[in-house]
């Protein structure tokens, strides 16, 4: 069984965002209404457990209602990413009665930060677009990309998503790729300092504070950490947690073609002619994902918390060029004042 799917259903946005990771596809064409259904009987012939559909802005594809009504058949759970500006009350119920959860891009705790990311005028459609789910009972938890221009803004993003109604706020740093590609990257002390806010604020309001960039959740969420620690202990030597491409989830792009993630879209195989199970089975890029912690050289491969964690594969080799590389946006192991 694998876990989930990441599918960009389409490359299609309303928005240009400054650090979007899509430019490297976005050029790549949909799929028509009769190819994504011969897909998603793919996703139930393999027990895709959960389908998070995304893009580009999945609200554009017109067909969109057709592909939710035929996914809700065949999966457990569908997720929506968003940037929520699309939503309205015509369009709401749609989600409520499709989607288990929606996460919903927000830059900032203003419009002053938010839109300089997004666009003028979007902070205010965002904020509108939550309240809007969350009266409904949608379940809604925002995400923020971590930048040089918001990285103050942290623990007033968390205090808003908690006064929106919110029980979790998702936070990972930019990755250095599509439009954010050459801009630079945040140093471990500096990301330290952010998540260490976010969680802090977090376990003061009561909220759940979530992150792709686990070693975050390592440091600072002390059920996960307990969790590693008792994994460790008891199935030494395998493969926990950390980054799941071929292992538990795989990216799926809008044209068919299996990618190993949307930062590193690297051809796994294409579902439009090859059956999803012989690529799980075949693709050399999942294999190298599955025996790359036993082979990651630096700081990583001397962390105890290498099989649980291991950093982030795209983020490794877009910084360093190679994917057997330490994560050197990682404070653990490091020292931190």
């Amino acid at each position: 069984m694998i876990k989930l799917c990441q599918w960009d259903i389409t490359g299609s946005c309303n928005l240009n965002c400054t650090y979007c990771r899509e430019k490297a596809t976005s050029s790549l064409p949909h799929l028509p209404l009769e190819g994504i259904k011969r897909i998603i009987d793919q996703f139930a012939a393999m027990q895709v457990k959960m389908v998070s559909v995304s893009g580009g802005e999945p609200l554009t594809l017109k067909f969109l209602p057709e592909v939710l009504a035929y996914l809700r058949d065949k999966v457990e759970t569908i997720g929506l990413t968003t940037n929520a500006t699309l939503i309205s009350q015509a369009n709401v119920g749609l989600i409520k009665e499709f989607c288990n959860g929606v996460q919903v891009s927000l830059d900032g705790s203003c419009a002053e930060i938010h839109d300089h990311f997004r666009g003028s005028g979007t902070f205010e459609r965002t904020i509108s677009s939550i309240r809007l789910m969350v009266e409904r009972g949608i379940n809604v938890m925002t995400r923020l990309t971590i930048c040089r221009e918001n990285i103050h803004d942290i623990q007033a993003y968390v205090r808003l998503a908690h006064s929106l109604g919110l029980k979790s706020a998702y936070l990972r740093r930019a990755i250095p790729t599509g439009n954010f590609k050459g801009q630079g990257t945040l140093s471990a002390q500096k990301l330290y300092s952010a998540f260490k806010i976010a969680f802090d604020t977090g376990h003061e309001l009561g909220m759940h504070i979530g992150s792709a960039d686990y070693f975050s959740q390592l440091e600072f969420d002390k059920k996960e950490r307990a969790k590693a620690e008792k994994n460790l202990i008891e199935k030494p030597g395998q493969l926990l947690s950390g980054c799941s491409i071929g292992i538990e989830a795989f990216y799926l792009a809008q044209d068919g073609r299996v990618l190993f993630c949307p930062y590193l879209p690297v051809y796994c195989g294409d579902m439009t002619k090859e059956l999803l199970s012989k690529i799980w089975e075949d693709s050399q890029m999942f294999k190298i994902n599955r025996n790359l912690r036993w082979n990651t050289v630096g700081k990583c491969a001397k962390c105890r918390f290498k099989m649980t964690c291991g950093g982030c594969p795209a983020y490794i080799f877009l910084t360093t060029g190679k994917l057997t590389e330490s994560d050197n946006g990682c404070w653990i192991n490091d020292p931190v004042d």
